[in-house]
């Protein structure tokens, strides 16, 4: 009786909520008040994948379920981004039957680094992936380090069973098993090869350089991007473990007639893997073959061939809109969606951007920094590395939100020509200072808590 009462609970609420666009985790939150042990009386999947780390967890959870789906499998899976604990009790309990069988070949959660152990005290993973660690929310999760413990914690709730897929490229994903006690068995790696043709960008800070095992310095063969890379410390033992699945982002030249619409179509990027099989990718920047990598490999995790993840993810289109079309009149543009409170993830997108080399307008807004925790705490904006704007072929800047003035201060200590640099606070004169005073293809960056806000200014 408490599991039908709990199912049938969360699955009005959750209806509800879809009419007016919310209730991804209060039903959830609900349920676990009523009955706090309800998702331990679930008849769950064998395959229960838990996706965690900084960047990359929404639209990597997305490619995975792809791979699934295209391969006859029924997934179930978190797809509103609801991922602390009342959201992944949403999920399983609007999946189930009222018998409490989850009616799913597959369940894809993906998890919040906070908030993982507790996710996993009451459904314990098969497969965990983590996509990497880095500067995130500092407010809210400190250094890396500390996450690093987090997701070490977790990975002890989950238990000996759970099969880990880390990012070999990444020390501070790399230290989750040195020392510890998963076995290499119990590890899939996967990263990106050297050969690509793509120059790694450190960032403002070398966030690589000391070991985060025993904190000695750490020497690097080669680096990818941040401190991504074959690492090795001169102290302890950890260094960059071989990879079972690796992949190759082969460069992309474009004419520069070309249409900027073709950054995202399924000629921009061919992801290779060491298998030989291929994809093409339609999400820019370096973080997009990584998470394409990260999808491949953790459908390997549990059966899936790098041919069949692969063939399911070429030219697909993501749904999560973390790339997206825009124009302003005749002028095309892309918004890439880069965390706030994330250097890295504004460095990737930024590079990305430079490495187009055409004439272009940036639009950086900073309207919210967070949908969930109240902060206006912007030491982050020295973090990121934007004079990788610097070259001359990026014509204008514009910088718009209420954060405009934090913005402008950062701007004023690149080496950028502040004549480039424009202010725009109220978001209603967005569109016209476009239209007058910039020129060339346009890029927008900013958080998905910003997301709409920038697109209704545009329109």
């Amino acid at each position: 009786m408490k599991v039908f009462l709990a199912v049938i609970i969360c699955k009005i609420l959750y209806f509800i909520g879809k009419q007016v666009g919310k209730g991804s985790s209060l039903p959830g939150k609900i349920v676990l008040r009523l009955f706090p042990d309800v998702l331990g009386s679930l008849k769950l999947p064998e395959t229960i994948i838990a996706v965690t780390g900084s960047n990359g967890k929404t639209t990597t959870t997305e490619l995975i379920v792809q791979i699934f789906k295209a391969n006859g499998k029924k997934v179930g899976w978190n797809h509103e981004g609801s991922n602390q604990t009342e959201g992944v009790a949403t999920l399983l309990l609007r999946v189930a039957s009222f018998s409490g069988r989850v009616k799913s070949d597959v369940i894809v959660m993906e998890c919040d680094e906070r908030y993982a152990v507790k996710i996993f005290e009451k459904v314990k993973p098969s497969v965990l992936l983590v996509t990497n660690l880095c500067r995130d929310q500092l407010t809210r999760n400190g250094h890396p380090e500390f996450i690093e413990d987090c997701i070490r914690v977790s990975i002890e709730a989950a238990g000996d069973e759970v099969l880990l897929v880390l990012n070999a490229d990444d020390p501070y994903v790399a230290a989750l098993a040195t020392p510890s006690k998963v076995t290499q068995g119990k590890v899939l790696w996967f990263g990106i090869s050297p050969k690509s043709d793509i120059k790694p960008h450190i960032g403002m800070y070398d966030d690589g350089a000391f070991c985060p095992v025993c904190k000695a310095r750490m020497t690097y063969d080669y680096r990818i991007v941040g401190h991504y890379g074959k690492y090795k410390c001169l102290s302890c033992d950890l260094k960059r473990n071989e990879t079972v699945i690796e992949a190759t982002l082969m460069p992309v030249v474009r004419e520069e007639a070309e249409a900027l619409t073709d950054a995202v179509n399924q000629k921009d990027g061919n992801l290779i893997f060491n298998t030989g099989d291929k994809t093409n990718i339609k999400l820019p920047s370096i973080t997009g073959a990584y998470n394409y990598c990260a999808a491949v490999a953790t459908a390997n995790a549990t059966g899936v061939s790098v041919s069949d993840g692969a063939k399911a993810l070429d030219g697909y289109k993501l749904t999560s809109g973390r790339v997206i079309q825009l124009s302003v009149g005749d002028r095309s543009g892309l918004l890439l969606l880069s965390k706030h409170e994330n250097s890295f993830a504004y460095d990737c997108s930024l590079q990305w951007i430079a490495e187009q080399k055409k004439p272009c307008t940036v639009i950086v807004l900073v309207d919210a920094i967070s949908r969930k925790y109240y902060t206006s705490e912007t030491s982050w904006f020295w973090d990121i590395d934007f004079d990788l704007l610097t070259p001359d072929y990026i014509k204008n800047i514009v910088l718009a939100g209420q954060y405009v003035n934090e913005l402008t201060a950062r701007f004023a200590k690149t080496l950028i020509k502040q004549e480039r640099i424009g202010c725009v606070l109220d978001l209603n004169d967005l569109r016209e200072y476009i239209e007058k005073h910039t020129t060339g293809d346009i890029y927008a960056v900013t958080c998905f808590s910003d997301k709409v806000k920038l697109l209704k200014a545009l329109e």
